[in-house]
């Protein structure tokens, strides 16, 4: 929340309580959670514009501690940035797109220990191609994401964090994938604004998906960060809703021409 720099707040859905995280001179976007929720990470912006002075951070999600930089912008002619920070269920990995100029340049998993250097996961198909979304999921098998390697935005899965293989989910177009708590369903946005999900199960530790089936219209989508999420047990979505706002009064000046000659 805030305008014209957000900072990450964390809400109580028991008693409504708000905690802050970050506390201003930065913009911070795209909080994830840590898989035993005890911390947040999130994507830092202090330069001038959305590729410039990106960091990735995390802190406590109690609001205690210090705030920890996990991954710095590089400097250079061509400097990289570093969005969409995920950490990996076990908390071996760092997951994150990394973007050079206008375009991303793949999906990886940087090791929080050792000598972190980063592993390729989803590299574009072409130039041309780009990643645009990505959830990887609770048992930190897989990893889903929206390319547009087929010439729109599509949903395809593949192994954690080898990247080896490819299954395709959404065949007319797909957005936004998530996965259920368990791992064995996974969700995304189509084409269409409606949200469809699918059975997942493994066979020979090859992915299988059941045919996907719609659930509901969405009638309003978030420009940045995560427009819906599915509950652990699957019974229940959270959305972003389309923001409330005062409508403002039209107002009619006539005869103006004789205030411009004053």
């Amino acid at each position: 929340m805030g305008d014209p720099q957000a900072d990450i707040w964390v809400m109580d859905l028991t008693n409504r309580a708000r905690t802050r995280l970050t506390f201003g001179g930065a913009t911070h976007l795209e909080p994830s959670w840590s898989a035993d929720g005890q911390r947040v990470v999130y994507t830092r912006q202090n330069g001038s514009s959305v590729v410039s002075g990106t960091s990735i951070r995390a802190r406590l999600a109690n609001g205690g501690g210090q705030e920890d930089t996990l991954l710095e912008n590089h400097d250079g002619p061509e400097p990289t940035t570093f969005f969409s920070p995920q950490l990996s269920p076990d908390g071996k990995y760092l997951v994150h797109t990394a973007q050079q100029g206008p375009n991303v340049t793949g999906i990886y998993a940087t090791p929080l220990s050792g000598e972190k250097i980063p592993i390729t996961v989803v590299k574009p198909a072409s130039d041309l191609t780009r990643i645009v979304q990505y959830r990887l999921s609770p048992d930190g098998k897989w990893l889903a994401y929206s390319s547009t390697e087929s010439g729109r935005e599509e949903v395809y899965v593949t192994h954690f964090p080898s990247g080896e293989g490819r299954w395709q989910v959404s065949q007319n177009g797909g957005t936004f994938p998530v996965w259920r708590g368990d791992s064995k369903e996974i969700w995304y946005l189509g084409s269409d604004s409606v949200l469809y999900a699918g059975g997942v199960s493994v066979n020979a530790g090859e992915f299988e998906l059941a045919p996907v089936h719609p659930m509901f219209q969405v009638t309003y989508t978030s420009p940045v960060g995560t427009p819906f999420d599915v509950f652990h047990d699957g019974q229940k979505v959270v959305l972003s809703s389309f923001p409330e706002s005062v409508a403002t009064p039209m107002v009619l000046v006539t005869n103006w021409t004789s205030d411009v000659k004053k």
